[in-house]
Order: structure tokens, then C-alpha cells, then sequence
């Protein structure tokens, strides 16, 4: 059994139910056809780390951590049909599965058509000549400058890219047949478009959700009308989850001595490493540390300190939204990070030694 399998999101949805389940069949479907999902975003996902070593883990241990940390935010009496568990656990997937050179399947080709990595690799030269670059210089740079500019521009796309893999496919050479990430043809064509756009949404502002989820997506004729997605729900439920999970999962201690990140990397992996899981408090998440940051750690402590801000904003605002909202969205029990407010009130919680940290800010 994987760990998402005990979470609460996926018994209520996804999992087998009790003998007389009525939908047994169509739940069935879903539920299959998310785990050969799961297991090709597995495989692509470990490429990941060959393209982008320095990054902290994003492979499937991430993917399926996200579950968890759903099933922590949301709370215990959240509302989720299978589909919205599919759109939901696919979202996971793909979200941040295009961090590499094989989510394009066309090859780096396609990459270097894109007019950002034109602009990055004349940025990159400019630092590097002093000047700007002639068009010739761009067309014919180094491949240090072009394997850094096609890493920028991997992460600067990754999202974008996102929304197209849960419908794309990849072709075997030698036999032109087509591989995709969601096999099942009906499955792909009814929930790919949606799983890409709410993936896509991470990377969003909180402000456009609304706008672009506003109507839910009806069920097929196979399942039970009931069964609808919820789009903006489960596009709120990404964002924020993928957020907060922040915790020592995403830095394993025996990965960061293997791979030795670079120093600017290396503080996130650093500050991730020590994180332990958060728990929820009425309806505060709360974070804390393994062990204390010493003065040589600061600059990791003061990582964290941004990041759980940036956690507490995206609860809040997607809070705001649901409160505000229309739609038939209920709210998340967690709803903010608790003692973000000031860098003494975390030190309580992200304990430090041998320093206090202080907002020096000019204000």
C-alpha cells in the first residue's frame, strides 16, 4: 500500500468502499487508471534530478507527500467526489513534473524555439562579453551558457508545460508507438484538459482563480451525474498544499551529501532538511525544527522564515476566496501559519542558537 492510500481524501473517493458500493465499477476505473498514472509520472519524474541536481526533491515521494498534507489542510470532513480525486491527484503529478528535458517530447528543439530562451542565453552572454550580443553570438553560444540557459528556462516554463502533459505523448523510435502519462483514451480526453489547467494554476495568482475555474466540470456518462469537479476547489487545494509541504521529505539528509549542492541551493536544502512535518491547531498550521539554526545557518533560518510568510499568504488569500466565492467551495480547516507575524514569534517555534533574529527592516 502507498501512504496516500491512507489518506481520508483517497478512502472516500478513490478507495474501494463497502461491498454494496453502487459504483463500484466507475470508482474502480478511476482508481486504476490514477495508478498506472501515478507510476509513468514516477518514471518521468525521476528525471528531474539528472537536468536539475541542485533542486530539492521534486520525484514521486514529493507527488504523494502532497496527499497528506492535503488530507492535514483540509480537514476531516472535506467533501471530494472521485473525479475531483483524480483531477486532484493528477494535478499533483503533473505540477511540477516538467522540471526536466524529457517532459518536452519533441526535445530541446521545441525548448529553444521559445523566445525566453533566446532572451535568457543573450542575457547570459551579456554578463558574460560586457555587451550585448550579436544575433550570430546567440545562435552559436557556448554550451555552458546554453545548458544554463535551458535550466533557467526549464523552471521558468515548468507550470506552462504542465498544463499540456496530462494530454501529450511521447514516441517510441523504433516502433512509432505513442506513450502517454493517462493511458486510459476516455479518462485522457475527459480529464487531461482539466488536470493541465489546474496544475497550471499554481503558478497563477490567487486572483485569477476565480475567473478562470468558474464552472465545474459535469461528469461522463459513465459515472453518476453527482460526480462533477469542482475546478476551482481542487485548484485551491493544490496551490496550498503544494505550498506548505516543506518538511525534511523534500531534503533527505544522505541526498544533500551525495548531491552537494551549490551554495545559494544548498540553503533551502539546509532549512528543508530539519522541517518535521506540520500539525494542524485550531486552525493554524504549525511548523517546527529537528534541531536549533546556528549563526552560520541564518541565512537558511531566514529562508524559512520567508517561506512559511509565503505558506501563511496562500492560505489566507485562498481562505479570503473561498469565503467570498460564489461557488459551492467549502473552506480548508487550516487558514493560516501560526507566529509568521515576526521573526522573534517563529524563533519560538524555528528555534535558533547563539542569535536572535531580528526584523531590521526600514519600514
Amino acid at each position: 500500500m502507498f501512504t496516500f492510500e491512507n489518506t481520508r481524501i483517497w478512502k472516500i473517493s478513490l478507495a474501494p468502499q463497502r461491498c454494496d458500493d453502487p459504483w463500484e465499477e466507475p470508482r474502480r476505473r478511476l482508481r486504476e487508471a490514477f495508478l498506472r498514472f501515478r507510476a509513468n509520472a514516477a518514471t518521468l519524474g525521476a528525471e528531474i534530478a539528472r537536468d536539475l541536481p541542485d533542486r530539492t526533491v521534486h520525484d514521486i515521494t514529493h507527488l504523494d507527500a502532497l496527499w497528506e498534507i492535503a488530507d492535514l489542510i483540509v480537514g476531516e470532513c472535506f467533501p471530494l467526489t472521485p473525479p475531483e480525486a483524480f483531477a486532484l491527484g493528477g494535478a499533483f503529478l503533473v505540477h511540477d513534473l516538467a522540471m526536466s528535458r524529457a517532459s518536452y517530447p519533441h526535445g530541446l528543439d521545441s525548448l529553444r524555439k521559445e523566445s525566453v530562451w533566446l532572451d535568457t542565453v543573450a542575457a547570459l552572454l551579456r554578463t558574460r562579453l560586457g555587451r550585448p550580443p550579436r544575433e550570430n553570438e546567440i545562435e552559436t553560444a557556448p554550451d555552458d551558457i546554453a545548458n544554463r540557459a535551458t535550466e533557467e528556462v526549464i523552471v521558468a516554463l515548468h507550470a506552462q508545460q504542465a498544463e499540456r502533459l496530462p494530454v501529450v505523448w511521447w514516441t517510441k523510435k523504433d516502433t512509432g508507438d505513442h506513450y502517454y502519462l493517462i493511458e486510459d483514451h476516455e479518462i485522457r480526453e475527459t480529464y487531461g484538459p482539466t488536470i493541465g489547467r489546474v496544475a497550471h494554476s499554481h503558478w497563477w495568482s490567487v486572483d485569477d482563480l476565480a475567473g478562470r475555474f468558474s464552472q465545474p466540470l459535469g461528469a461522463p456518462g459513465w459515472c453518476p451525474n453527482s460526480w462533477q469537479v469542482n475546478t476551482l476547489k481542487t485548484a485551491c487545494i493544490l496551490r496550498v498544499t503544494d505550498a506548505a509541504h516543506l518538511d525534511e521529505r523534500r531534503s533527505p539528509s544522505f541526498l544533500r551529501v551525495l548531491r552537494q549542492p551549490k551554495k545559494g541551493p544548498d540553503e533551502y536544502w539546509q532549512f528543508q532538511e530539519r522541517i518535521l512535518q506540520p500539525r494542524l491547531q485550531a486552525d493554524r498550521l504549525i511548523y517546527s525544527t529537528k534541531r536549533p539554526f546556528k549563526v552560520s545557518e541564518a541565512t537558511s533560518w531566514w529562508i524559512c522564515f520567508d517561506s512559511l510568510q509565503m505558506v501563511d499568504r496562500e492560505l489566507r488569500q485562498v481562505d479570503a476566496l473561498l469565503t467570498d466565492t460564489r461557488f459551492d467551495c467549502p473552506r480548508f480547516e487550516a487558514r493560516a501559519v501560526m507566529k509568521v507575524e515576526k521573526p522573534e514569534r517563529l524563533a519560538e517555534l524555528i528555534e535558533t542558537e547563539g542569535w536572535i533574529p531580528v526584523d531590521a527592516r526600514i519600514r
